[in-house]
């Protein structure tokens, strides 16, 4: 019987070793995994911002609406919403101006003034 106890003993720790450098491996794969999943996700984001980096610039805009209490400018930059971008009314000069960032390109635009008189004619065209 002692050997038949000596035998189930060297047997059951040759099959923990063989167990444990097959988890250790499984381990490894899944740390793998993950380390390369991480370093290809910086490389994509750092592409995306060189792709949408389009410096903006600042388009001067300037109404000359003596009677007006306010002047806004609505257009093709910010879907000809007449309360987004207000003019300021230089007080020695009278005309109104704004100063907004805006994407090179050209944009189509009105001075709309007390919110509901629009110039009259066609669009005016800004290039920036």
């Amino acid at each position: 019987m002692a050997k038949t106890t000596a035998n189930k003993a060297t047997k059951a720790p040759a099959k923990k070793a063989a167990a444990k450098p097959a988890a250790e491996k499984k381990a490894c794969a899944k740390a793998c995994a993950k380390t390369a999943a991480k370093a290809e996700k910086p490389a994509a984001k750092k592409a995306a911002p060189k792709a949408a980096a389009a410096k903006k610039v600042a388009a001067e805009f300037v109404a000359d609406c003596p009677l007006a209490t306010t002047v806004s400018v609505a257009g093709t930059f910010n879907n000809w919403a007449v309360d987004k971008d207000m003019l300021k009314k230089d007080k020695k000069t009278g005309l109104w101006t704004a100063k907004i960032s805006l994407a090179p390109g050209d944009y189509e635009y009105k001075f709309v003034c007390d919110g509901k008189n629009w110039d009259a004619g066609d669009n005016k065209i800004k290039h920036v």
